[in-house]
């Protein structure tokens, strides 16, 4: 993909409006026979389908995780009955089986990151604004679950804008993506340095999570006791039991 491209407000509009499906017979004629005719606006707008394509794609990962989910509900179900027939085999596996959770299983403040750790869903992307396409690409690839990608385009940024906390928010977000909790922690507290950020309230809660995850409890529940996430007073209730 070519960085460096920039796009108007026409141009994206004009672009949704063929993508959509919203022109008329001799509109779509006519954006056609320009794409062969114009060279540049048939890169600008081959660019404009790959970011469209990471937003939708992004959009169907979340439906087809929720179909996922449904699916295994339904399965269970399904079991039970064999769950029944089998209740007399597994009691003779049962010295083995719990051997084997000892020692895979996860520590108390581990089993809570997991159970309440939901990536951050990210920003709206508008792609229109061309001072802030680099950063809007990088979240059409946090969105789409390729941290990896979104923190290479972020990371670049931070020369150029070393006290931005929107960038340091999701650089942080991004690395707990990829388990990288002490680099995502050391952005969280670079946004929660800042007066008055507006990712201060999140900020706390994944810097709770991530502490959970080092199972550093006591300072997970300070941070956490500062957070505004939903969820809140339900982890601390858990982490004070």
């Amino acid at each position: 993909m070519n960085n460096n491209i920039n796009f108007t407000e026409e141009e994206l509009d004009l672009a949704d409006q063929y993508l959509s499906g919203q022109m008329s017979v001799e509109e779509r004629i006519a954006f056609e026979q320009r794409l062969q005719n114009d060279s540049d606006w048939a890169v600008k707008f081959k660019e404009i389908q790959i970011m469209a394509l990471g937003i939708q794609e992004a959009s169907l990962r979340n439906e087809m995780q929720q179909w996922s989910q449904q699916k295994k509900a339904a399965r269970v179900r399904s079991i039970n009955g064999i769950k029944k027939i089998a209740a007399a085999a597994a009691i003779l596996l049962s010295v083995s089986v719990l051997g084997w959770m000892l020692i895979f299983k996860k520590s108390g403040t581990e089993q809570l990151y997991a159970d309440f750790y939901k990536p951050d869903p990210g920003l709206a992307t508008k792609m229109s604004l061309s001072d802030n396409y680099e950063f809007e690409r990088a979240m059409v690839d946090y969105k789409t679950g390729d941290y990896k990608a979104a923190l290479e385009r972020w990371n670049k940024l931070l020369p150029l804008e070393p006290a931005n906390d929107t960038l340091h928010y999701f650089i942080a977000t991004a690395n707990l993506g990829v388990d990288n909790t002490a680099a995502a922690l050391q952005f969280f507290n670079k946004v929660l340095q800042q007066n008055n950020s507006a990712f201060a309230g999140e900020a706390y809660w994944y810097k709770g999570l991530a502490l959970l995850k080092q199972g550093k409890k006591a300072e997970a529940v300070t941070a956490i006791e500062q957070s505004t996430h939903p969820q809140k007073s339900a982890l601390l209730q858990k982490l004070k039991n």
